[in-house]
């Protein structure tokens, strides 16, 4: 079963990129004070801030205050702490690891005077990272980063399996300069690998649920050639990356066309339309700053745009009246954004509809609010930017897919969007995009 490449989830992007640095900190303030970002573990007494370093004031074992890392970080994942002690005396460097069981553990490096380097090899998977130091002093300059060989990556076949009974079994491969790697030492822990030398990580999923629904559509899909299949959206696609919507759809894709489809994720939470167009055009601010870097290492013949909820939000301080991407200029960014696709070579784009909210959730959260804020989902809004797409797809010999009228026919629409906020898929939420996507792709097979 040929591999879907979801490279850009936190933990697989780093396989492709250059070493990602995760915290930096000079500790230059203005004013003494208070670190609100260090404290003593189990305790609220915080670090000081002082001539711009940080100084604890006890031989404790003090941690951050807030995770470093958020989401899952994989098994053999590679990371580098360094910080400098300006002060006499030793210290100890650390990283506290929170794994999906909720039981922490603590790696410690040797002691260190001064200039301290702490390289690590992540043992087991975890779902929290935090630093930790311990000895009396003052510290500049505290980093802390993934390191990878950009020249690797590992590959699981296959990637994502949904199944009712017994899965297949899965196996990894190294390639280095896209060029697989025989024999390489690779280290497993269950469905996870990790090549330490690199830094390479991958994870499989292996998720019991029946397929049927699901292979009574792709069955109906004939790849007559492999095609390589590029999506670009936002958290919808981003969020549960190895096991969302994507990942079904190119695991049925295969199942039935093996190994003809290949599937590269580089959806970014937070996206709207305009910052895709800003990181294509080299910005590379923000925390997802990184996710494009290679993304035209690969050539791809259909490209899905799936997107609408960051672009639809909008701001109390307006009366929610006016989307933060109003249609105007939704329209001039997504002529951007075909252009470019287009110049690549991409014959086949298909500009997926918003998919539709829980808007009494999304209304509920926002009223609770008194400060200025956003509100998601209002339909009006909603059905205003699937209008664009529509227009623009019928004057470019594109392809619409509407998500948004049979996602709002649900009568348990409910169960299909996070119970929080009404707008991020649930489970079932990933099954039904899924679904509605190969049952596209059956009826308008290219």
């Amino acid at each position: 079963m040929k591999t879907i490449c979801s490279l850009l989830c936190l933990a697989a992007a780093f396989a492709v990129s250059a070493d990602i640095t995760l915290y930096n900190d000079t500790f230059k303030r203005k004013a003494p004070g208070k670190s609100k970002a260090w404290r003593m573990i189990n305790t609220r007494n915080y670090a000081d801030l002082e001539n711009n370093a940080l100084v604890l004031k006890e031989d404790k074992r003090y941690i951050t205050n807030a995770t470093i890392i958020r989401g899952e970080q994989p098994f053999g994942g590679k990371f580098l702490f360094t910080i400098e002690k300006t002060d006499p005396g030793s210290y100890k460097m650390g990283i506290l690891l929170r794994g999906n069981d909720q039981k922490d553990s603590f790696l410690y490096s040797e002691p260190q005077q001064g200039k301290g380097r702490y390289e690590v090899i992540l043992p087991r998977g975890a779902r929290r990272i935090e630093l930790v130091l311990e000895g009396k002093g003052q510290y500049k300059d505290a980093k802390f980063v993934r390191l990878v060989d950009n020249t690797c990556h590992l590959e699981a076949y296959p990637a994502y399996q949904l199944v009712k009974g017994e899965p297949e079994k899965v196996t990894f491969k190294l390639f280095r300069n896209e060029k697989e790697v025989p024999g390489a030492e690779i280290k497993t822990d269950g469905l996870e690998a990790a090549y330490p030398e690199s830094g390479a990580t991958v994870r499989a999923y292996v998720e019991k649920g029946d397929p049927a629904p699901f292979d009574a559509v792709a069955q109906k899909i004939k790849l007559e050639k492999p095609v390589s299949i590029l999506y670009i959206g936002d958290s919808l696609t981003h969020f549960d990356i190895g096991h969302n919507h994507v990942d079904k759809v190119g695991y049925f894709l295969n199942k039935f066309n093996p190994g003809k489809a290949k599937v590269w994720n580089y959806a970014c939470g937070g996206d709207e339309i305009q910052r895709i167009v800003e990181r294509l055009n080299g910005k590379k601010s923000g925390r997802w700053g990184f996710r494009y870097d290679d993304i035209w290492n690969h050539t791809y013949d259909w490209a899905i745009v799936f997107l609408g909820h960051n672009d639809t939000k909008a701001s109390s301080k307006d009366n929610y009246k006016i989307a933060v991407i109003p249609p105007e200029k939704q329209r001039v960014l997504y002529e951007e954004l075909i252009k470019k696709l287009q110049a690549k070579g991409i014959k086949r784009i298909i500009l997926m509809s918003s998919s539709s909210s829980n808007f009494e959730v999304c209304k509920a959260n926002s009223d609770k609010l008194k400060r200025v804020h956003n509100r998601f989902g209002d339909p009006v809004h909603q059905e205003a930017f699937n209008e664009v797409l529509k227009e623009l797809a019928k004057k470019h010999g594109l392809e619409y897919m509407d998500l948004y009228t049979p996602m709002k026919a649900r009568p348990d629409k409910a169960k299909l969007l996070k119970a929080t906020d009404g707008v991020h898929l649930s489970p079932e939420g990933h099954d039904f995009v899924a679904l509605e996507t190969l049952k596209y792709l059956s009826t308008t097979n290219k």
